[in-house]
């Protein structure tokens, strides 16, 4: 890429405070685009981020010394820290600035933006779609945790004229969020895995989540799209769920234009998952499109969740005109990444890894691939605490301990159930009350943990060969410190 330094100047909307621009505009700009100093390339752009615990502009004079050709700042910077021929940029808001430029730089590529959201499973649901997609298209999507303000607009300076479509995962907190990340990114299609309750503590209520999600389709480029939406979300399936009392004015105007497409296991869906049962590796299921082609899907991933987000990426290969058989085949060969649903063995355990973050819908996704997949011993959950969800944080963790309590009442098997945090000992409150009040008690140990330290000491040191683990909590939990010393024993 290369960005002319009369271009960062004006779509960032920024003032010129150190440097002189050459008479011909392509002798001074940018090649990439970062954030962190010391990963800046020659001839990089620094964006000086003021996070809340570190100021990027802190290491201005870093990333120049690191081959950085100019730095946008919001606030004074040494005119020494800035070298003879290097620029440095003055704006209000580093980061509104740098989104500016990536919108307009993501209108210089003539080329289809799918986005992904939703509460739970964009990720999987974005790789999926990447994976569908390779089997006729060059692909750019979301790398490592790049979904957010920040992220998503540094995604789109990796954009070349080689790609044929990206795939842009959009994670949002506060209300006003999805809105840029559309604006952004300027997509051609969506894709919404569902409508839950996190970040529940700063949205309020599901159905100001449900407003904020929907407006994923505020920046579409063009009014004929198409959105994606599971046919087993009741947010996003009842009647008034897109009508203009639920939704912000111009998303409501926009997405009467749009093509709603549903997928799922219902009689209606365009695209409709049946006979779904446990293969060898992992889920499988018949598909069949509204224009009647069926075909098997082999996953090698677990859980009726994985058979939605699998559904989303054929839908997305079928819009775009891929052929559906070798898009199934490259699905097929996904595999999770890292603390996503990972399985492993180590000393005749298994360990579910699937600590990259959590909610309470993502924790039942959790709990189902233990409880389909088998193992000659025990099946242990160990949960921690999901943050952000305000004053409805005892009612949720208690309703996951009540949801492992009537499947263990129902005879599905759970022999330990451990919680680290605060909020997490709810859910063995909860499940503990709930299975010593029903009929049938079975022996099942329940045991809360106030650190995570004191629980993989323990744990280490009753599990057996044959044993099952599956470990989830919200990513300040740093439950995934645990995978790691069960990987190790």
């Amino acid at each position: 890429m290369f960005i002319s330094m009369e271009d960062v100047i004006k779509y960032t909307g920024g003032e010129l405070m150190y440097g002189k621009l050459p008479d011909n505009r392509e002798k001074s700009g940018v090649t990439s685009v970062g954030s962190d100093s010391q990963k800046i390339a020659e001839g990089g752009l620094f964006v000086a981020i003021e996070g809340e615990r570190v100021d990027g502009h802190r290491f201005v004079k870093s990333a120049f010394e690191n081959g950085a050709a100019a730095a946008i700042v919001s606030k004074a910077i040494p005119e020494e820290d800035v070298p003879a021929g290097k620029f440095c940029i003055k704006v209000n808001d580093t980061v509104a600035a740098l989104q500016r430029l990536a919108a307009w730089y993501r209108r210089k590529f003539d080329i289809p933006v799918v986005a992904v959201s939703g509460s739970v499973g964009k990720t999987t649901t974005k790789e999926m779609i990447a994976a569908a997609l390779s089997s006729g298209m060059n692909v750019l999507k979301t790398e490592g945790n790049m979904n957010s303000q920040l992220g998503v607009a540094l995604m789109m300076f990796r954009l070349t004229p080689e790609h044929d479509i990206a795939v842009i995962e959009m994670g949002i907190s506060e209300s006003g969020e999805m809105h840029r990340l559309s604006e952004i990114a300027a997509p051609d299609a969506a894709v919404l895995t569902n409508i839950g309750v996190s970040h529940i503590g700063q949205l309020g209520s599901r159905e100001n989540i449900r407003r904020e999600k929907l407006d994923i389709v505020r920046g579409f480029r063009k009014r004929n799209g198409i959105i994606l939406i599971p046919s087993n979300d009741e947010m996003l399936n009842m009647p008034d769920a897109m009508t203009e009392d639920a939704l912000n004015k111009e998303a409501y105007e926009i997405i009467n234009d749009l093509t709603i497409v549903r997928y799922g296991e219902d009689d209606g869906c365009r695209y409709r998952a049946y006979d779904i049962h446990n293969g060898q590796d992992g889920v499988v299921y018949d598909i069949r499109l509204a224009d009647g082609t069926a075909g098997q899907v082999s996953l090698s991933v677990l859980g009726m969740h994985n058979v939605y987000n699998s559904l989303a990426a054929i839908a997305v290969a079928d819009y775009f005109g891929l052929a559906i058989k070798p898009a199934v085949k490259k699905l097929e060969q996904y595999k999770p990444i890292a603390m996503r649903g990972q399985i492993f063995e180590n000393a005749g355990i298994t360990i579910i890894d699937d600590t990259y973050n959590a909610s309470p819908d993502s924790m039942k996704s959790g709990l189902s691939v233990l409880w389909e997949k088998q193992c000659s011993g025990r099946k242990v959950v160990v949960l921690a605490d999901i943050l952000e969800l305000g004053d409805m944080s005892e009612q949720i963790h208690r309703s996951i301990g009540a949801y492992i309590a009537d499947r263990y009442n129902s005879g599905v098997q759970t022999d330990m159930l451990f919680t680290v945090g605060k909020e997490a000992a709810f859910i063995a409150d909860e499940a503990a009350a709930d299975i010593k009040n029903a009929d049938t008690i079975e022996n099942i140990i329940i045991q809360s943990f106030g650190g995570r330290d004191e629980l993989t000491d323990y744990i280490m040191r009753i599990l057996k060969p044959g044993d099952m683990v599956m470990v989830k909590g919200s990513r300040g939990m740093h439950m995934d410190k645990l995978c790691e010393a069960l990987k190790n024993m």
